[in-house]
């Protein structure tokens, strides 16, 4: 709907200004690419995606999301450009969904990428930005969940889950179903203490005391080296002022099997799905030829505006606005010069009587109405049914004051 609209614009271009102020710069790939084009990130997701033929015969895909399309997009018309890379983007993406409330098979994101660095301080300025993004978008009940795929990976590696067995524990994990994690972990070929430490780590969830309580779980090098990691992350996250916002979660795994260390999701009360989330993943570019590490994030532009009307007024930058009667034929002339100083007109016809115009200016979020008749007009504030008669020049100088 029309202000809905403008709420989310309004919404987009703040986030644009934290993007910008970054030096983010905004991307658009196809709606539409061929499947033979993004086969080579062998991600499953695109089993789940919308497909038709073109005239050729070629099978196209639906995006079901945005990472894949800028990573072919860096390691193809960007391959000459030096990195670091600093991409965001506005886009709908599509995905075949199970019918119920709150999930769109279409749905409308804003995010970004950070290609070619890979370090903790790369970490921290995504997690950084996108908490900045929910501040300006008026945000302010939402908690950051904070993982790292490569932690419970290198466990299931050092227990020897492999396989189907593997996939089994990560499908639990994705549903958030510790019951069914449980069922899994307890036929899975490995020692108790294997079951009970992925249990403890896909349950590890709160504030730093977790970094603590994992390190009594770590097996080998690549644990202790990725805990170091979420460590270093978070000290540097604490550093742009957002640690507060920071609850660590372990058994955190991503709906996209790229993902290669830290990972997060963005949780607000009153809405029963994530506002969005993201990781890193530092192997998908290798597949289109271009090896560079990244990380990113996307938010839900459609949740994210339910949070913030919930939470406040969306504001909203509008030009003063009025409904004028004859703008469409006798006061032509009137309706040209307040368009020409900023004011937004809705013209309707000179024989439409106050009570229509009253009612399209109430349901379009219309302050005024303006009677226009020979060399006067008569000027109604819609909110306190308070009028004036005006000549035109007063007119203007009232609708811009």
């Amino acid at each position: 709907m029309p202000l809905e609209a403008a709420e989310l614009r309004s919404l987009e271009a703040a986030m644009r200004r934290v993007f910008s102020s970054y030096g983010y710069g905004e991307v658009m790939t196809p709606t539409l690419e061929k499947e033979a084009s993004l086969e080579p990130a062998g991600e499953g997701k695109l089993g789940k995606s919308f497909r038709l033929f073109d005239e050729h015969g070629d099978v196209l895909v639906m995006r079901p999301e945005m990472t894949v399309p800028i990573a072919r997009l860096v390691a193809t018309r960007m391959s000459g450009r030096q990195l670091p890379l600093r991409l965001c983007y506005f886009a709908n993406s599509f995905r075949p969904t199970r019918l119920q409330r709150g999930r769109q098979a279409e749905f409308s994101q804003a995010g970004l990428e950070l290609i070619g660095i890979d370090s903790a301080a790369a970490d921290a300025e995504v997690l950084a930005m996108m908490s900045q993004v929910l501040a300006v978008c008026g945000i302010q009940d939402y908690t950051i969940g904070l993982g790292e795929a490569s932690f419970f990976r290198a466990l299931l590696d050092s227990a020897g889950v492999t396989g189907a067995g593997r996939d089994a524990v990560f499908a639990a994990l994705m549903d958030k179903n510790l019951v069914q994690l449980s069922r899994v972990v307890g036929e899975l070929d490995i020692s108790d203490d294997d079951r009970q430490a992925i249990m403890e780590i896909s349950a590890l969830r709160g504030g730093s005391d977790v970094l603590t309580r994992a390190r009594d779980l770590v097996r080998g090098s690549a644990m202790d080296a990725a805990l170091k990691r979420l460590a270093r992350t978070y000290y540097l996250v604490s550093r742009y002022g957002f640690a507060d916002r920071i609850l660590f979660d372990l058994g955190i795994i991503r709906d996209f099997a790229y993902y290669t260390g830290v990972v997060f999701e963005v949780l607000s009360s009153g809405i029963g799905f994530p506002l969005g989330g993201g990781g890193r993943y530092n192997n998908l570019l290798a597949r289109y030829g271009r090896p560079a590490p990244a990380v990113g994030f996307a938010l839900g532009l459609d949740r994210l505006h339910i949070v913030a009307s919930r939470q406040g007024d969306v504001a909203v930058e509008r030009a003063p606005s009025v409904v004028l009667t004859g703008g469409l034929d006798d006061a032509v002339g009137l309706a040209g010069e307040l368009r020409s100083a900023g004011v937004s007109v809705y013209s309707v016809p000179g024989d439409w009587d106050l009570k229509t115009a009253r009612r399209i200016a109430a349901e379009n979020d219309i302050g005024f109405v303006a009677l226009a008749s020979g060399d006067g007009v008569q000027l109604l504030d819609v909110e306190s049914d308070e009028t004036r008669n005006l000549d035109g020049g007063g007119l203007v100088a009232a609708l811009t004051a």
